[in-house]
């Protein structure tokens, strides 16, 4: 295992996540990431040849601040988070390459977490089938992977409007992409509270995890597909 802790210290968190619900936790997890330095791909090379569960704290990309969030919400000591960020990060929690989540709609598989995009897109909502990992006739997104089939449903840009008083306090968000073979080109958690709706999210223009506006930041994106929290 690679562990890199940085800034964010684990027990602190568990000491000031206790006693909260669920979704107070995931605001406040996620609180201690903020200014955390935005790096690309923090961890796919490394597994890819390693195959090493690897935690790096000193910098996260949009994926990998959504995984630790998601792992620490479910965690109670440092040795239950690093079991469940195997069970988020790798299909069966078995640490590959090829078990890796790499698309966010693979986190229709983690039981803690239901795709709501449909019931709360409803009558708005669009489905299509995706080739993921297809980029062009020659090439892929990811070498050593395969291309799959996969069914999603997204709520398109101009709907999003429309449907901003049905979002909970806490959900993942994922921005649909029109591209061939991707099904989102970004990760967030969208954050409600009293009358604002932000976006809290590894943003690689900003360099860190920063909060933005929800709607100013979804305005030239093609859609949003929403995981929300299953609270035990």
């Amino acid at each position: 295992m690679i562990v890199k802790e940085g800034k964010i210290k684990v027990n602190k968190i568990f000491n000031e996540i206790s006693g909260l619900k669920d979704k107070e936790k995931i605001v406040k997890i996620s609180e201690f990431f903020i200014n955390i330095p935005y790096n690309k791909g923090s961890i796919s090379e490394i597994a890819e040849k390693e195959e090493s569960l690897t935690i790096d704290f000193e910098g996260v990309d949009c994926m990998t601040f959504l995984e630790y969030v998601e792992a620490l919400r479910l965690s109670y000591d440092y040795e239950s988070f690093v079991n469940n960020l195997k069970w988020v990060r790798y299909y069966n929690g078995v640490i590959k390459f090829e078990n890796r989540r790499h698309f966010f709609s693979d986190w229709d598989s983690i039981p803690t977490l239901k795709n709501i995009t449909s019931k709360i897109g409803e009558g708005a909502y669009k489905t299509t089938l995706k080739e993921l990992n297809k980029r062009d006739n020659q090439k892929k997104w990811i070498e050593g992977l395969p291309i799959r089939l996969k069914k999603i449903a997204y709520i398109p840009q101009k709907s999003i409007a429309n449907i901003i008083d049905k979002i909970d306090s806490v959900l993942y968000c994922g921005f649909y992409t029109l591209k061939e073979g991707l099904d989102v080109t970004h990760v967030g958690i969208i954050i409600k509270e009293k009358s604002s709706i932000i976006i809290r999210h590894a943003s690689s223009i900003k360099g860190k995890v920063v909060d933005e506006p929800f709607i100013d930041y979804t305005m030239d994106k093609d859609g949003i597909i929403l995981y929300k929290p299953i609270i035990r």
